[in-house]
Order: C-alpha cells, then sequence, then structure tokens
C-alpha cells in the first residue's frame, strides 16, 4: 500500500531508546521512522547496537525507514570514513527514507577539538554529502539554526533536504528544502514527549513524500520507476558554469509553460532545480531520477523548439 508522508509525523530511534516496538509506535500515530545507523568513522565498534533490530523491526510493521549517522568527523578523511560506514551498514538494504548526516555538537567533541568552526564543519558535511550522492543514497541534514546560521554555508545547504532540529511549538525554518523536522524529544512543546510502552522518543514530521521520490527517482538500491533517459549527468549539489547553463535552459522551460517549477539564478542544482528536472523527465515519460544528462539536454532543446 503507497502511503504519502507528507504531513506525517514519525520517530527517530537509535540504541539510546532501547529494545523497542514498532509496532506500539504506528499504533500510537507515528507512520515513519529515522534510525541511527552509528557513529563516527568506519569502526564496528562504532555501529548503532539496535540497527539491525530496529530495521527489521519497521519492515515487519510496514514503516516507511531512512538512516542517520551522528557525525564526529574532525577532518574530510574522516567525513569519507563516516560515509563508509553508512555505506557498510546500508549494503543489501533499500530504505525508503533518506540517509542523514547528524551535524551537531551535543557532547562537546567538535568544539574540544577546535573543529567547531565553519572551515572544519562546512567541508566536513559537504564531502559526507558528496559521498553519500555518489553512492547513489538520497542525502539528508539533520542540523539546527546554530549550524546553519555559523557553520555551514548557504551553497552547501542549499544543495540537500534539512531535517530540521528545533523543539517548540513552530518550525522556524522556512528553506525551501526543509524535509522534515524534529519537534520534540526530551522537551516537546505539541504532545507528550513519550508513547505508552516505549517511553521517551523523538518525534518529527515530514514536509516530501519520500517513499515515492525515492523509489522513483532509483535512490538507496531501489530501481528507477519507468525508463531511464541518462544514467549520469548533472544531479542535485552540483555547481558550476553547466548546471548555469542547465538553469538557464529550464527558465526558458517555464516561460513556456513546459514546467512550472522556478529556481534561484545561480550555478547551483538544488532542490527546485532538480524538480524542474523531474518535471521535463515526467512530460516525457521517463523515470524521475532527478539526473540532467546528454538525453535529457537533447530532450530539453527539442521540446523548447517545439515551442517556439
Amino acid at each position: 500500500m503507497k502511503m504519502d508522508l507528507k504531513g506525517k509525523k514519525g520517530v527517530d530511534v537509535s540504541s539510546n531508546n532501547g529494545s523497542i516496538s514498532m509496532e506500539k509506535i504506528k499504533k500510537a500515530g507515528y507512520d515513519f521512522v529515522m534510525i541511527r545507523c552509528g557513529y563516527g568513522s568506519d569502526y564496528t565498534s562504532q555501529d548503532d547496537s539496535q540497527f539491525e533490530a530496529n530495521v527489521k523491526k519497521a519492515e515487519k510493521a510496514g514503516m516507511p525507514w531512512g538512516a542517520y549517522l551522528y557525525s564526529y568527523a574532525l577532518n574530510t578523511d574522516q567525513a569519507k570514513s563516516e560515509a563508509e560506514h553508512v555505506k557498510r551498514l546500508l549494503k543489501g538494504k533499500k530504505p525508503t527514507l533518506p540517509v542523514a548526516l547528524d551535524m551537531e555538537d551535543s557532547d562537546g567533541y567538535h568544539a574540544r577539538h577546535g573543529a567547531w568552526n565553519f572551515k572544519t564543519i562546512n567541508a566536513v558535511v559537504k564531502t559526507f554529502l558528496d559521498e553519500i550522492r555518489k553512492a547513489g543514497y538520497y542525502p539528508m541534514l539533520y542540523t539546527g539554526f546554530e549550524e546553519l546560521d555559523n557553520l555551514i554555508s548557504k551553497e552547501v545547504a542549499d544543495s540537500v533536504d534539512i531535517w530540521f532540529a528545533q523543539w517548540w511549538k513552530t518550525c522556524d525554518y522556512k528553506g525551501k528544502n526543509l524535509g522534515m523536522w524534529q519537534y520534540g524529544g526530551e522537551t516537546n512543546y505539541l504532545e507528550s514527549n513519550s508513547i505508552d510502552g516505549v517511553g521517551v522518543i523523538d518525534k518529527d514530521k515530514a514536509y516530501k513524500d519520500y517513499p515515492s521520490i525515492i523509489k522513483s527517482g532509483g535512490y538507496n538500491g531501489w530501481k528507477p520507476e519507468g525508463k531511464l533517459l541518462d544514467a549520469e549527468g548533472y544531479v542535485k549539489g552540483d555547481r558550476g558554469d553547466g548546471v548555469m547553463a542547465l538553469k538557464e535552459l529550464l527558465m526558458i522551460a517555464k516561460k513556456l509553460k513546459i514546467t512550472t517549477q522556478g529556481m534561484d539564478e545561480n550555478s547551483i542544482f538544488g532542490d527546485g532545480t532538480e524538480k524542474a528536472v523531474n518535471q521535463v523527465l515526467k512530460k516525457a515519460g521517463y523515470a524521475q531520477t532527478g539526473v540532467a544528462g546528454e538525453g535529457f539536454m537533447k530532450k530539453l532543446g527539442k521540446m523548447i523548439k517545439d515551442k517556439v
């Protein structure tokens, strides 16, 4: 049964929650789950001890799930190791929610090692996201205002969906790339911070229909739904003159009513660009992979010529 997760509530869990019942979580009205797979670099000792069990429980309960890793990276080499950590644990699995990097400094580790600064954190986040994208996963960044305002560039942040942490009555992050909102944990201003039979648990809200996006786009090990136009090309997170040229074509396409999606006039392949690319692919009868390669350029060029 297909489930649109937009507006739905979910939870995120780790070994800190112990052995939990996904059935009770689902029965309480929570439809999806983000599961911690581990923390830090690629060492088995840093795997989350409940990850495998939580994945099996989520799939048995019919709950869409995604994965996240808590970052301890102090440089780009460690960020690459963290990406390898995720890839190792996801091998053979097909999550229908994003694969997220948890970038915060809740225990002060980064600060104690002199790494809680823009140069380091921005490089770590960019490196991890690039590695996850290259591996075919749908990336996400869990973070809050402190990091977005001071430690992560707009260019990097805008290239990925944000899982925003703000335990409050409203989500004050208004970026177009808002994917999820973690609205409560130990403190919850909207509802109880716990679930009967499960205990205190982090709670989230989804703003996108991730199972459809991920399956149709062929992310996370899923085969694209429909004919594949390009296996390689420009994708979300890319930047440069080629991306700018692509966006110019897409802006022309919008004026000609081939697409409806607007986008910022810069050289970054962001959320709006991906939506526009997928609109073109859908109209042309291809899988909505978000990839704009040589075949895409030829197809879009023909669509434009046919309109003028």
